[in-house]
C-alpha cells in the first residue's frame, strides 16, 4: 500500500469508530429525517462493555438523525426490585440490599449488579427514583412505576423529540453527507488518477475547509445546548481539524438532550406499522406471560401498561395478542408447541402453555 492508501485506509477505519456508541445493552435507536420513516438499530448485546454494549450509528450517506429509546429497565415488585441487564437477562435485587451509587453513566444496584445508562444525568435521575420507590409500601410503587410508564409511552413527545433532533441537525447532516462524498470518494478518486501531486493537496484543503465550516455550524447550533454537551469548545475545535468528527458532528447534537428517553413502542408515529405491531406483540408477550400468569389475580405492572396504552391507542386485544391455531398446547410467551402432557415452558422458566381452546 502506498502512503495516501494507508491514510485512506486509517481515515476510514477512524470514522466507523467514530459511528460507534456505548449504550445501555437494551436500547433501541432510530434513524430518520422529518420527512422519512424512521429506521431501527439495536446494540450488539454479545458484546459487554461496562455494563453496555456496542450500537453502530447509520454510517452511510444519506447521513441520518438519530433518537435513544429504552425499555422498562427497573420494574418494582413487592419483595424484589427486577432488573432488565439484557433483552434475555433479567435479575432480581431484594430492596433491603440494594446499594445504590453512580459511576460516570453506570448505575451500581449492590455489589455485583450494574446498569449502563444513556447518560450520568439519567443516572441520577434513576438512582434519586429508586431511593424514593425503596422507601414506599410495595402499593405505592407499583403506581409510581405507572405513572412513570405512562410519561415513556407518550407518543406525541417522542415525535416531537425526534422531529427537533432532525430539524436541529439537518445542516450539519447536510454538510457532513458532502464531507463524505469528498472524503471517500472524490480525493480518493484523484489519488487514484494522479497520485501525490498538487491536486491531491488542493481537494485536502477542500476537506479543512469543509472541516472548519463544521465546526463553525455546530457551535452555532449548540449555543443553547451548552449545559448538555461538555467541553463543547473543545469537541468544535476536533471538528474543525479531524475528518471523522466532523462527519458525526450531528451525532453529538441529536443525542444530547435533557429529555428521559421514551418506551420504543412510543415511536408508533415514526416507524413501519406492520413493524411497529410485531414489536408491541414481542413486548407484551414478556411482559404478560411470567410464570403464574394463569393463575394470577392481577398482572405485572409492565403488562397492566400495555394494556392501558394499547387501549388508549386504540389497538384491538386481537392485533397485539392474537390467537394461536395452533392445535397443541402452546407457550404464549415464545410461541412453541408442545405434546399433550407438558404444562410448561421450561425455555421460558416456566411459563405456563396455553391450551388449543384457549
Amino acid at each position: 500500500m502506498t502512503d495516501g492508501q494507508t491514510l485512506f485506509a486509517v481515515f476510514a477505519l477512524l470514522y466507523l469508530i467514530e459511528c460507534l456508541r456505548l449504550m445501555p445493552s437494551t436500547a433501541w435507536m432510530a434513524a430518520g429525517s422529518v420527512k422519512s420513516r424512521w429506521s431501527t438499530i439495536r446494540p450488539w448485546m454479545r458484546f459487554q462493555i461496562a455494563g453496555g454494549s456496542p450500537l453502530l450509528l447509520s454510517a452511510w450517506p444519506p447521513l441520518q438523525a438519530h433518537t435513544l429509546a429504552l425499555p422498562w429497565l427497573f420494574i418494582p415488585e413487592h419483595e424484589v426490585l427486577r432488573v432488565r441487564l439484557t433483552d434475555r437477562m433479567i435479575v432480581n435485587i431484594s430492596w433491603e440490599k440494594l446499594a445504590l451509587r453512580v459511576e460516570e453513566a453506570t448505575l451500581h444496584l449492590d455489589s455485583a449488579t450494574s446498569v449502563r445508562l444513556a447518560s450520568s444525568a439519567q443516572a441520577q435521575t434513576w438512582l434519586q427514583r429508586l431511593a424514593e420507590w425503596r422507601d414506599l409500601a410495595p402499593e405505592k410503587r407499583r403506581d409510581a412505576f405507572l405513572q412513570h410508564a405512562r410519561a415513556s409511552l407518550d407518543t406525541q413527545a417522542a415525535k416531537q423529540t425526534a422531529a427537533e433532533a432532525a430539524k436541529r441537525t439537518r445542516s450539519l447532516r447536510r454538510l457532513a453527507t458532502l464531507h463524505f462524498i469528498w472524503c471517500f470518494g472524490v480525493i480518493s478518486v484523484i489519488y487514484h488518477r494522479f497520485g501525490d501531486s498538487l491536486l491531491v493537496l488542493g481537494g485536502a484543503a477542500v476537506l479543512l475547509v469543509l472541516q472548519i465550516i463544521q465546526s463553525w455550524l455546530f457551535l452555532c447550533t449548540t449555543r443553547q445546548m451548552k449545559a448538555l454537551i461538555p467541553y463543547r469548545r473543545w469537541r468544535a475545535l476536533g471538528i474543525a481539524f479531524l475528518p471523522q468528527l466532523a462527519m458525526r458532528a450531528a451525532d453529538v447534537v441529536s443525542l444530547a438532550t435533557n429529555h428521559e428517553p421514551p418506551h420504543p413502542l412510543a415511536w408508533r408515529v415514526l416507524l413501519d406499522e406492520k413493524f411497529w405491531l410485531q414489536t408491541a406483540r414481542q413486548f407484551w408477550r414478556e411482559a404478560r406471560y411470567v410464570p403464574g400468569w394463569s393463575h394470577n389475580d392481577s398482572m405485572p405492572p409492565e403488562a397492566e401498561a400495555l394494556q392501558t396504552f394499547f387501549r388508549h391507542e386504540n389497538i384491538a386485544e386481537a392485533d397485539y395478542d392474537p390467537p394461536s391455531a395452533a392445535k397443541l398446547p402452546v407457550c404464549p410467551r415464545c410461541g412453541a408447541e408442545f405434546q399433550t402432557g407438558i404444562a410448561t415452558c421450561k425455555d421460558c422458566g416456566g411459563v405456563e402453555l396455553r391450551n388449543p381452546a384457549a
